[in-house]
């Protein structure tokens, strides 16, 4: 189920490398800010890396899969080459 929330575009100041109006530094630049619990219960944890996909009027955000890590025991192969492997007791 598709569910909504209304958020407001604030802005963001940033030092510009032009003095402005009264020697004024500074350009306000759009910014969108979400937070809440909503976000964890939908996927989005602390730490994540995020896709955001963008075109005319419309900002899509998903998660990047975690890489899944894999491990294995050495072969056989592996430990004649390798002088590291420890024989298993």
């Amino acid at each position: 189920m598709t569910k909504t929330k209304n958020i407001k575009v604030q802005y963001s100041s940033r030092m510009s490398d032009s003095s402005g109006y009264y020697g004024s530094r500074y350009t306000a630049y759009p910014k969108i800010q979400m937070e809440g619990k909503w976000l964890q219960e939908l996927g989005f944890n602390v730490g994540d890396q995020l896709k955001v996909e963008y075109k005319e009027g419309s900002i899509r955000i998903t998660p990047i899969p975690k890489p899944v890590l894999m491990v294995a025991e050495p072969t056989a192969d592996y430990c004649k080459t390798k002088r590291k492997c420890k024989a298993k007791a």
